[in-house]
């Protein structure tokens, strides 16, 4: 199995204020150690829209940084496999946003659809329910840390 994580997880994992903060711990931590899980990714565009959110909300570049880290694996013991987008990609990115345009995604989340079924990812590891219908998705709140 292979899980790509969505930019909400990250966020809410790293932000102690966020409402799904406890949540966001559990599953990603979670999915980080049980075997069950397997392979577990992100891409750029989330990383950057990660970093984005994360400097915003908080007010702090000091928070983006660290948040960044925890993706790149830097000072945690935890990988996260990081993959990225291609011109090809890209193009079919804006094909998937423009088709699914009923489902509410960004175009941050049309490439993450583009990149779970181009790299032959089981699920997305996300609060977002517009993923639903398109691509499997695990809801963090399904996820627990049984470690």
């Amino acid at each position: 199995m292979s899980v790509f994580v969505d930019t909400g997880v990250f966020y809410a994992h790293h932000d102690t204020d966020a409402s799904r903060h406890e949540t966001a711990v559990g599953a990603l931590n979670r999915v980080l150690q049980a075997a069950e899980y397997g392979r577990v990714i992100t891409s750029d565009y989330v990383y950057d829209e990660v970093v984005t959110l994360t400097q915003r909300r908080t007010g702090s570049v000091a928070d983006g940084i660290e948040v960044g880290k925890r993706i790149r694996g830097e000072g945690y013991p935890d990988a996260i496999d990081m993959v990225y987008a291609s011109p090809a990609l890209f193009d079919t990115a804006v094909e998937t946003y423009e088709t699914y345009a009923d489902q509410d995604l960004s175009f941050t989340d049309a490439m993450t659809v583009v990149m779970i079924e181009h790299h032959d990812i089981d699920a997305v590891l996300s609060f977002d329910d517009d993923f639903d219908g398109v691509i499997d998705r695990l809801a963090p709140e399904s996820v627990t840390d049984q470690t």
